[in-house]
């Protein structure tokens, strides 16, 4: 009859929609059934199975999850993603009494607080206090509802700042080290004037004063004598070593000069002066 011409179109529909949007080695098992139940059926026993190590891994995932670096809209997407991978493989199962079955409903609203629970506590410290007063709600809102308050909450701590008076106060911090830095530089230099370190005492020889403010040519203060007695013996030894050093320079000047004027060895000079007083008598005899 016509319903069953069009029954049979449907039929032959989802079961070629089937085939393609399975694997080629799964559409092969399949191919020659009579029916999109039969297959569905098949794939059903085949495939959809209870892991239960990835329901614990799912779970454990769930449990570990902390929002971290992630806004409230990512780490939601997260938790979400795995609270419905673990309903595909434990579903609520579908009241079978009629009417309104309060123990179905009761799973619900058993499985909806754990979700608004288990989000709230992998948020970040600083929704603290916005946390404890959702908790505080008797009953919980949905999560729908809690994922909205979060997000004004984190619109309200996460403030835009205002390009132009960034811009403006960063002008302004490095005006202000700039001003600080000619201040150290002048500080340091003493204005325009030399350092103190290039000044030379004419009477005494010494750095960092000059002559007008010169101790040793005016006197110490009373207060400062111990160092006077001190210089005074440090310039003591300073010309003994001094004259010591004078005395053996002297002595090996000396010395240079004598080894200098003896330009002979004594055999040397004997020998010349043989040689001269022979000269010298020859020179006689030719004159007489």
């Amino acid at each position: 009859d016509h319903d069953s011409i069009a029954w049979d179109k449907c039929n032959t529909m989802i079961m070629s929609w089937i085939s393609n949007v399975v694997d080629p080695e799964i559409s092969q098992s399949i191919l020659w059934m009579e029916s999109a139940s039969n297959m569905w059926q098949d794939l059903n026993d085949r495939f959809y199975q209870g892991d239960i190590f990835r329901i614990s891994d799912i779970q454990e995932e769930i449990y570990s999850l902390k929002q971290g670096d992630c806004s409230i809209s990512s780490y939601f997407t997260k938790m979400k993603k795995l609270w419905q991978e673990l309903d595909n493989f434990r579903p609520i199962p579908q009241p079978t009494c009629i009417g309104n079955c309060a123990a179905i409903n009761k799973m619900k609203q058993y499985k909806d607080s754990d979700q608004v629970i288990r989000f709230l506590k992998g948020l970040n410290e600083q929704y603290s206090a916005v946390r404890s007063q959702i908790m505080l709600m008797d009953p919980l809102p949905n999560i729908g509802h809690v994922y909205s308050l979060l997000v004004q909450q984190e619109r309200q701590i996460v403030v835009p700042i205002d390009e132009s008076k960034l811009l403006a106060a960063m002008g302004n911090s490095g005006r202000g080290q700039s001003q600080g830095g000619r201040g150290m530089r002048g500080g340091r230099n003493g204005g325009r004037g030399p350092p103190r370190g290039n000044k030379l005492c004419s009477h005494c020889g010494q750095t960092n004063h000059v002559i007008e403010n010169c101790w040793k040519k005016y006197g110490y203060p009373p207060h400062l004598q111990h160092l006077q007695e001190s210089n005074t013996g440090k310039i003591n030894n300073i010309n003994g070593n001094t004259d010591d050093t004078h005395s053996v320079g002297y002595v090996k000047e000396q010395n240079d000069s004598d080894s200098s004027k003896l330009l002979f060895t004594p055999e040397q000079h004997k020998a010349l002066l043989a040689l001269l007083q022979g000269s010298s008598s020859l020179q006689t005899h030719s004159i007489n």
